[in-house]
Formats: structure tokens, C-alpha cells, sequence
């Protein structure tokens, strides 16, 4: 936030000279700030709206007085700092978790600046000065409410996106269970499949992606049989084969969508069981055919799996997985990425530490 911080001002210009304005100007307003507020306020208990968002008077008088002190500390003064930033975005963040209306948010900025006209028009005779501190006030409630609007949606969309979270880890736990794997399984090997692609150089938003992605591998368990999928022995070849269904049924689950995540959960479904010698299924992809993210999935879901222990078998040593994946290097898995999963196995220790079974 910091570097968009900093993007903002440049953008609107708020410079040296801007800030010494309003710095200027602050002590112009505040013996009329009372005025300023009164007007705003009036704005708000017209609106039916507007004003049914304060449960009561007493909640309505503490949003106007902390309004007040952001507006004539913070904006008005030029004291674009640290503190003014962190109290714009809970401005931003409260307002949303409040339901406010942006409408009504934006008018109240409309009302301020209005009233501020009126005000220099009696308060400053000198045309250029008034002109000098109109520019200056603009560029500052503009950003004042730019960042706040900011922080409003950015609440809204990390509710939304943690609600889609928790309906993607459902649909995956769903797949998990019916084949004896756990919850804690799909939260770990997401996690190193993030961190891989962190290692790898990739960009925080396609690796948060891939983190939401993954727990989706194998939701087309949840179309094969129990008498197959929860057989305690070997599977024949008949059986093996409808098994082997499960990545298409996936595909099938997860429709084919635009956005970043939903797309990457389908490509991860169809092919974390593809071979990077073409020997997988089901389409026998190979190499690069394979999409980054199911190569990284294979590795992450498979070596979670060796190092866990399921009713059908103990679990293996760290050292015995490790070194499975260096023997399947070039066979089963992308060379380059089991090197740089070999390069992340003190992230990887932390993540399942952190994300341990627990113990009966």
C-alpha cells in the first residue's frame, strides 16, 4: 500500500508546494470548521438513506467529530503521513462494513467542497490566493476520498473472496474425504504449491492464485464409486481405469471461466496426473504441454502424500520422499521444478508444522 500511497500523490499532484498551501490554509479554516460541518450534516439527515446508517444521534455526533479531526488534522493541513493513511483506509474499511452508500459518501465530499467555495469567497479577497487554495483543497479531497473509496471496495472484494475460499475448500474437502484424505492435506499442499510458485519468481496475485487453485485437484473423486475409490487393496484394471476418470470428471465440475482462479483449479484438475515423460493421464500430455500450475500441483500433492500416513500405509521419511522425487526428476516430475522444490524444504517443514495433523 505503501508504493500506491505514493503513486496517488504523485498522480495528483500533491507536492512541496501543495502541501505548504494547505498547511496555509488549515489555519484559515478552522475557527469555521463548526460551519463546514454543519452543512454536511445537514446533507446527511436530509437523506432518509444517509441517515439511518447511525443507530442513533450519540453514534451520529462521533462520526461527525472524527470527521472533523481527519479533515482539519490530516487533509486540510497537508499531514499526508503514515497516521492520516492508516485512518483513510478504517474510514474506507468501517464505511463498507457499515453498508454505507457510496452515493451518499461522495456527496458528502461534494457538500464540503461547495461550502468551501462559499467560505473563500468571504474569508479571502485576493483572487490568485483563493485560486491557489482551491487547487490545493481539490487535489487533497480527491485524495482523501480516493483512498478511502479505495479501501471501501478492498473490504468488500476480501469478503468475497474469503466466502469463495471457504466454498472452494468445501467442494475439495468433499472430493478429500471420500478417498480418506484430510482437510489439513489440501490447506498444506496448496500452501507449498504458493510457495513454489514464489521460488520460481512468479507474482504474488498468481501465486495467491494457485494457493486458491489447488485444493480443487482431485474434486473429481467425488464422481467415482465408493466400491472403488475406498477399496482397502489393489485396484485391477477395470477399476484402475474408471479411477483414472477422476481428473476428466474434474474438469467437467469446474466450468470454463474467465477469471484467474477458476480457470487455474480446471487446468490443475485435468492434469496433475500427467507425466512430464507423456506417460500420465488422461491425455498423456508431456513436458510444457502440461500447464505450469498442474506440474507444480503433481509435485506438492504427491510428496505431501509419501510423508503422510493414511489407514492404507505408514508415513515416509522426509529423506525418502525427497529422494523419490529426485529419482521420478525427468520421468514423473519437471526437473527444474523438483530442483526448486528441493531449494524450499525448510518452507516447506514450516508448513507442515504448522499445519500437522492432529494427534489422537
Amino acid at each position: 500500500m505503501r508504493l500506491r500511497f505514493e503513486q496517488w500523490r504523485d498522480f495528483l499532484d500533491i507536492d512541496a508546494d501543495s502541501v505548504n498551501t494547505l498547511r496555509e490554509f488549515s489555519g484559515l479554516i478552522r475557527p469555521h470548521m463548526d460551519v463546514l460541518m454543519d452543512a454536511v450534516y445537514a446533507y446527511i439527515r436530509a437523506n432518509a438513506a444517509a441517515s439511518a446508517t447511525f443507530s442513533d444521534e450519540a453514534a451520529l455526533q462521533r462520526a461527525r467529530a472524527h470527521q472533523q479531526h481527519h479533515w482539519l488534522e490530516h487533509v486540510f493541513a497537508g499531514n499526508f503521513n503514515q497516521d492520516y493513511l492508516e485512518a483513510t483506509l478504517a474510514i474506507g474499511h468501517t464505511h463498507q462494513r457499515l453498508g454505507v452508500d457510496l452515493r451518499f459518501y461522495s456527496g458528502a465530499y461534494v457538500v464540503v467542497l461547495n461550502q468551501l467555495v462559499q467560505l473563500l469567497d468571504g474569508l479571502v479577497q485576493d483572487a490568485a490566493t483563493r485560486s491557489r487554495y482551491l487547487t490545493a483543497i481539490n487535489r487533497a479531497i480527491f485524495l482523501d476520498m480516493g483512498l478511502a473509496t479505495y479501501a471501501y471496495y478492498d473490504t468488500l472484494l476480501n469478503a468475497l473472496e474469503d466466502m469463495a475460499q471457504e466454498v472452494t475448500l468445501s467442494l475439495a474437502r468433499a472430493g478429500e474425504y471420500r478417498d480418506n484424505e484430510t482437510g489439513k492435506h489440501i490447506t498444506r499442499m496448496s500452501k507449498m504449491c504458493e510457495q513454489m510458485a514464489l521460488a520460481l519468481g512468479k507474482d504474488a496475485t498468481w501465486a495467491h492464485a494457485l494457493r486458491m487453485a489447488s485444493p480443487l485437484h482431485d474434486v473429481g473423486k467425488i464422481g467415482v464409486p465408493d466400491r472403488i475409490l475406498l477399496k482397502p487393496g489393489r485396484l485391477d484394471e477395470e477399476e484402475f481405469q474408471i479411477m483414472r476418470e477422476h481428473p476428466r470428471i474434474g474438469g467437467t465440475i469446474i466450468p470454463e471461466h474467465p477469471a484467474l482462479v477458476i480457470r487455474m483449479a480446471r487446468r490443475i484438475a485435468l492434469t496433475h496426473h500427467e507425466k512430464w515423460d507423456g506417460s500420465g493421464y488422461p491425455a498423456g500430455l508431456c513436458g510444457e504441454e502440461i500447464p505450469l500450475e498442474g506440474r507444480i500441483a503433481a509435485i506438492c500433492d504427491v510428496y505431501d502424500a509419501l510423508v503422510s500416513s493414511r489407514p492404507y500405509k505408514p508415513a515416509w521419511t522426509q529423506q525418502a520422499a525427497l529422494d523419490y522425487l529426485r529419482q521420478e526428476s525427468g520421468y514423473h516430475f519437471d526437473p527444474q521444478l523438483v530442483e526448486t522444490f528441493l531449494r524450499i524444504v525448510p518452507e516447506v517443514d514450516a508448513i507442515q508444522r504448522r499445519y500437522a495433523e492432529e494427534t489422537a
